[in-house]
């Protein structure tokens, strides 16, 4: 099997490495209302990706939606294991970058955060398998 393997360089939010699946959003997603922190489900009846658990994921979000609420489901989701292990945002929203420091913070736990430019994220296939390190790259494997 040949598998693609290409390179995008984002911003960093939040500092940190993982790798795991991707999972890419195709709209918006409110963390505070369309979001399940204790089992990580979308439950935006009408978002796209309505039923999806984004635990273990590196989640591709276009933007984010909502309220400041939005850094508590980021959190709780993380503190219960049922959060992304990387954050990839096509708009950079502090709120989830707050999400991710403060389970930093309480919890001990690292979590990656990273703009990356909307037409690259959109490059990205939900199930690639990616890599995001401290710099910023992220390596996809198609």
């Amino acid at each position: 099997m040949n598998r693609e393997r290409y390179e995008l360089r984002g911003r960093v939010v939040v500092p940190g490495s993982a790798e795991g699946p991707a999972l890419r959003l195709d709209e918006a997603l409110s963390f505070w209302g369309g979001f399940d922190p204790v089992n990580g489900e979308i439950i935006d009846p009408h978002h796209p990706q309505h039923g999806q658990l984004v635990g273990g994921t590196i989640l591709l979000v276009p933007a984010s939606r909502g309220s400041a609420g939005t850094p508590a489901g980021i959190a709780e989701s993380l503190r219960r294991g049922s959060g992304p292990k990387a954050l990839v945002l096509g708009r950079s929203d502090v709120n989830i970058g707050i999400g991710a420091l403060v389970a930093n913070r309480l919890y001990d736990l690292s979590v990656p955060v990273v703009e990356l430019a909307l037409e690259e994220l959109r490059r990205i296939d939900s199930g690639c398998k990616l890599s995001v390190d401290a710099a910023g790259r992220i390596a996809v494997v198609a």
